[in-house]
């Protein structure tokens, strides 16, 4: 019987090849996984198996909710970009000082009926039940609308306007609840001053007045309950806010740019 040379020395080479075929895939999807699984562990790790929470930066750990809002959403780098520099905020409703006007439910006052405090300024007129409705509700202070909407039925129709104050980098918002009309568009840059709404009910809900808030907050949380159990977390006391950012005397002299260069139609209304 004859032995063909050949055959012996092709048939291990062929295994050979194979093999080292083999490990030259497999290899390296065997380190990529490695890897993966390695990032996967370490984030879990460095997070704590805790969920990111939004709050994390506006308010004292002892008084972040328990859970994330749904409705809450960040502002995004566009929007962010986009908030101009106030020169100053001054009272929504009544004259720049308030006048006729009063609180009716101060800044951090205990409900307990709604179970929590006040987390902002309910403003009414002097002549008290729905006297004020439809009166004018103006900007506090130059900003851009971030949120125009109805949040919940409590809550009505709502403008949130975001603001920059110089050499700050905080981002402040003012929310202004229960409208009865909405006189701004989301995305429009207002002036201080400019109407945005008039004073409503939130559709019959409440008698007329104007839920005011200044928040400290990267995050648009129109529709968060207006009453919290552990404090006021992220609102600022509006009064005291106003008085340490006070604005000019004058008009917003951004009114006469925006009207030359009709940055939106809110404009037609006239200078304040």
């Amino acid at each position: 019987m004859k032995i063909n040379p050949c055959a012996v020395i092709i048939r291990p080479r062929v295994s050979t090849v194979r093999k080292k075929d083999f490990f030259r895939i497999a290899f390296p999807i065997l380190l990529v996984g490695g890897l993966l699984v390695l990032c996967l562990h370490f984030c879990t790790v460095s997070a704590g198996g805790d969920s990111v929470n939004v709050y994390a930066a506006d308010a004292p750990g002892q008084q972040l909710p328990e859970k994330l809002l749904p409705n809450m959403v960040a502002l995004t780098a566009e929007q962010l970009a986009r908030i101009p520099l106030a020169d100053g905020f001054q009272w929504p409703v009544g004259a720049p000082n308030l006048a006729f006007m009063y609180d009716a439910q101060g800044f951090g006052e205990e409900n307990a009926k709604r179970g929590g405090f006040h987390s902002g300024q309910d403003l009414n007129g002097i002549g008290g039940e729905n006297t004020d409705a439809g009166e004018s509700v103006r900007a506090a202070a130059r900003g851009r609308v971030v949120y125009c909407g109805t949040p919940s039925a409590g809550w009505g129709k709502v403008v949130v306007l975001a603001h920059r104050i110089p050499g700050d980098d905080t981002v402040y918002q003012s929310i202004y609840a229960h409208l009865q009309d909405v006189k701004v568009a989301y995305g429009d840059t207002v002036c201080r001053g400019q109407q945005i709404g008039t004073i409503g009910t939130a559709e019959g809900v409440y008698l007329a007045h104007l839920h005011f808030e200044i928040v400290a907050s990267r995050v648009i949380e129109a529709g968060i309950t207006a009453y919290h159990p552990a404090g006021t977390m992220n609102r600022l006391n509006p009064q005291e806010f106003i008085s340490a950012h006070a604005a000019p005397a004058f008009p917003d002299p951004m009114w006469e740019v925006a009207a030359k260069l009709k940055l939106n139609e809110a404009f037609s209304s006239g200078n304040p």
